[in-house]
């Protein structure tokens, strides 16, 4: 290989290096992640949203249970109170 090869090669991988560097840079931008992130929020809420039409008894026993969790010391206080 000759010095103007190397030289030929050399500047090629450095051009290939900056565009990468450019494309990283463009991905990186806040704009960028907080349009990713809300793209993200968006699908999973849909998906969610799917998912809950698609087993509604699933989800009424979650809510139910969630219920219950939540309000265990009052309930605990009302069976307390009748004995």
């Amino acid at each position: 290989m000759t010095v103007a090869e190397a030289e030929v090669r050399a500047a090629a991988a450095r051009e290939r290096m900056n565009h990468t560097v450019s494309r990283l840079q463009a991905r990186l931008e806040p704009q960028a992640l907080a349009a990713q992130a809300r793209e993200a929020g968006l699908s999973a809420a849909k998906s969610s949203l799917d998912c809950a039409k698609s087993n509604p008894a699933t989800v009424a026993g979650g809510v139910a249970a969630l219920g219950l969790l939540l309000n265990r010391r009052r309930i605990a206080r009302l069976f307390k109170r009748k004995r």
